[in-house]
């Protein structure tokens, strides 16, 4: 699936590394933010849970799981409107799907996806929607869940394998305190104790993380705060 962040074009350096920790032992494989699904979609397991805060795209991963073929293949500039207009009217997961699919960038309403031609009938979405359809087979299984990272609680599992993808520090959308990074590392490194914890991030404090791999990666400048280049180093941690 389409989505802004997405580890999909990591998924072939990282998927292995996760992979790795994954032993007969492990309970489960979680994701706590799931968001479109491009690592858990590749990670190989009997018990998998994919969970995300954004009820519509928990919905429409859940739709999409099971009923694939009757999604629409594309969204008009006029539907997307409607839909954006009036949420409330419609199913949660038909909300989610023109939310992103019909969105310039995957950026949830964030304007409308017109193709080159100005050709709005279906603009970019058939694209989009193509890779949701795509995703679908290897969604199979999954538990998709709508809750945060904080409804998991530490002292309830074990020997669980986690892949974190939160959002990133010193962002635009989160360095004014929209997301509590010192409470997420509390909550890391208590459930580190029992379990194996990975999180993907730019940086973490040193002093309690280790930097198990990175890769320097080029990414767009929007959101990206006080950060300049478009050159970033994505990273994987662990607790020390």
């Amino acid at each position: 699936m389409q989505y802004v962040g997405s580890k999909n074009r990591l998924s072939k350096e990282l998927a292995p590394i996760i992979q790795s920790y994954i032993t007969d032992e492990t309970v489960a494989y979680i994701e706590p933010f799931v968001g479109g699904a491009n690592m858990i979609d590749k990670i190989k397991h009997h018990n998998k849970i994919g969970s995300d805060l954004h009820k519509e795209l928990i919905a429409l991963h859940n739709y999409n799981k099971n009923n694939s073929a009757l999604i629409p293949t594309t969204i008009s500039e006029e539907e997307y409107n409607r839909v954006k207009a009036n949420r409330d009217m419609f199913e949660p997961w038909y909300v989610g799907l023109v939310g992103f699919c019909g969105s310039f960038g995957s950026k949830y309403f964030g304007g409308y996806a017109r193709n080159k031609k100005g050709d709005n009938s279906g603009g970019r979405s058939a694209s989009a929607i193509r890779s949701l359809k795509k995703q679908s087979p290897n969604i199979q299984g999954i538990t998709f869940e709508c809750k945060s990272f904080q409804d998991y609680s530490p002292s309830d599992y074990e020997n669980c394998v986690f892949y974190l993808d939160p959002p990133y520090r010193k962002t635009l959308s989160y360095s004014t305190g929209g997301f509590q990074y010192e409470e997420f590392d509390e909550w890391v490194i208590e459930l580190a104790k029992n379990n194996t914890v990975l999180i993907s991030e730019y940086e973490m404090p040193e002093d309690k993380f280790e930097c198990i791999w990175s890769k320097d990666v080029e990414v767009g400048i929007s959101g990206q705060g006080d950060i300049k280049n478009k050159k970033r180093v994505e990273k994987l941690f662990k607790v020390r």
